[in-house]
């Protein structure tokens, strides 16, 4: 039983990672065909669209953010590339950020191109430094959930199902699957609170 419950959740996850890898790649085929078409802001959407497709080791990711740092620039396509490398990093964080280093650099890149424009940011200062500067501490705001609070959130579900587990099967007491119960149902608020 055991056994069997194992292979199917190993079996779930290569289905889901199939899944994803598949998709990822399609659109970064689509990307290439909008670039052949002469339409980048089209090829910048798929290869954001691919960017996002993100499982662990998955070569079409690297290939979508390589494609969009090839289109970033100090032009209008450029800084749409900037801000789609910024969006795929920010929207594929777990525990863990993938791409750092791509996330920072358009970071800085769209702060020093936000910098230029003076009616970009309602009391950024007058200078471009001051601007950027402004800018730069915008787009480092982490506005997600604080990461322990989700995992103590994530804990609490797993508690949840555990114990509604233990109770179903009545293998134990029922006062061990009401007291995980209760401390999941805890663990799951406080973290929600905290988030």
């Amino acid at each position: 039983m055991k056994r069997a419950i194992g292979v199917a959740i190993v079996a779930v996850i290569a289905v889901i990672s199939l899944r994803v890898v598949l998709a990822g790649r399609g659109a970064l085929g689509d990307g290439d065909d909008w670039m052949l078409r002469g339409k980048p802001a089209e090829a910048i959407r798929s290869y954001e669209a691919a960017a996002r497709w993100y499982v662990p080791f998955a070569p079409h990711v690297d290939a979508a953010y390589a494609k969009l740092r090839g289109l970033a620039g100090d032009t209008p396509t450029g800084l749409l590339a900037w801000r789609a490398i910024r969006s795929a990093a920010r929207a594929t964080r777990t525990l863990w950020q993938p791409h750092a280093a791509d996330l920072a650099d358009a970071d800085a890149a769209i702060a020093r191109l936000a910098a230029r424009d003076p009616a970009a940011g309602e009391g950024a200062g007058t200078s471009i430094e001051a601007r950027e500067a402004w800018h730069g501490a915008r787009l480092s705001e982490d506005l997600r959930a604080n990461r322990g609070a989700a995992a103590l959130a994530g804990l609490g579900i797993a508690a949840l199902l555990a114990g509604a587990f233990l109770l179903v099967r009545r293998s134990r007491p029922a006062l061990v699957p009401g007291v995980v119960i209760a401390l999941g149902t805890v663990c799951w608020l406080v973290g929600l609170y905290n988030a």
